[in-house]
């Protein structure tokens, strides 16, 4: 399986540009088409927390997509799976990690230096400084969960193009078949969910580093708030007060803001992964009573301001295939980054 993926990986790769992209690009040539179809991510943290919001999005996707037994295991293990890789690439990115954003013009070496000891790098398999391998696997099981709701649907995508994170790809896809219209709109609910979990999140960092595009966010939500019901037709049929939030965040972070997820934010972008895991396992228990698939217990996450040392992290994500350690090591995670 993954010697098929990579020759098919190779033999794609037949511009020169994108050999350029693969070869020097932050996240290879996925990582170009997402910075530039949808969200621009200047630094590891960014990377992670856009896989995040991602995750939100695809998982209820997948999980619609299952009808049978058998489909709803093997998609319940693709979220799995990414849930894994993505915490196992928040808790490396903490160790050597890079210098904090921004960093000057005139820097000195001392401001873009990694600290690091051997002993650290002993102790840890995964760290900041093989953040592109690992990002690599989160891009492939991206890859594979959408691979899987489209095997789901017996339709087939580009999906080089969706795992680049670019929505309206997977809505061409699903549109492309007119039977699957109530999936599209579950999935189109869900984007907005997450558009206003995302909006906020750039809000909050709109608080703590105020820059020009700042101010459209801000709008866009007051617009939200402050809908008048006395419109014309005209006025209503104009508005999409949820799609502006997304378009101005967006743009707020192309612009240089220094974007960050809260914890409360990670835990409202999880909810939505949870909700799919639980569908899942409802469709799987009908033929297997005892199934447990991706779906976590909430009264055993641990919501707090203290991580857990960062290789115990790393450790727990290698180890376990329950979805609950992977849960707690990202929520963990940036609780600490708030403290």
């Amino acid at each position: 399986m993954r010697f098929s993926f990579c020759l098919i990986l190779f033999f794609s790769l037949t511009s020169c540009s994108v050999i350029e992209r693969e070869v020097g690009y932050p996240g290879g040539n996925l990582g170009y088409l997402a910075d530039r179809n949808t969200l621009f991510a200047k630094g590891q943290e960014q990377r992670v927390n856009r896989y995040l919001v991602s995750l939100a999005l695809i998982a209820p996707l997948v999980a619609e997509t299952a009808r049978t037994g058998t489909e709803a295991k093997l998609s319940s293990s693709a979220i799995e799976l990414l849930y894994g890789n993505i915490a196992k690439l928040k808790a490396a990115s903490s160790l050597c990690k890079f210098p904090t954003l921004p960093v000057a013009a005139d820097a000195k070496p001392g401001d873009v230096a990694i600290k690091c000891d051997a002993a650290k790098l002993k102790g840890n398999v995964n760290t900041a400084l093989n953040f592109e391998s690992l990002s690599y696997e989160v891009a492939k099981s991206l890859g594979d969960a959408l691979k899987q709701a489209f095997d789901n649907l017996e339709i087939k995508a580009n999906v080089t193009r969706i795992i680049a994170l670019d929505p309206s790809e997977i809505l061409r896809a699903v549109l492309g078949a007119r039977r699957l219209i109530p999936i599209l709109m579950d999935y189109l609910a869900t984007f907005r969910d997450v558009s206003i979990i995302f909006g906020q999140s750039v809000v909050t960092s709109c608080e703590q580093q105020e820059i020009a595009s700042c101010a459209a966010v801000t709008q866009s939500f007051a617009s939200l708030i402050n809908r008048p019901a006395g419109e014309s037709l005209e006025q209503v049929t104009a508005q999409r007060p949820i799609y502006d939030i997304y378009s101005t965040s967006k743009a707020a972070i192309t612009a240089g803001l220094d974007w960050k997820l809260q914890q409360w934010q990670v835990v409202a972008l999880l909810q939505n992964v949870n909700r799919a895991c639980r569908k899942l396992e409802a469709i799987a228990r009908v033929d297997d009573a005892d199934y447990q698939g991706c779906a976590v217990k909430w009264d055993k996450v641990v919501v707090n301001q203290t991580a857990p040392r960062a290789g115990k992290t790393v450790q727990e994500v290698d180890e376990s295939t329950a979805a609950l350690p992977k849960v707690n090591a990202l929520i963990a995670a940036h609780g600490a980054q708030q403290g």
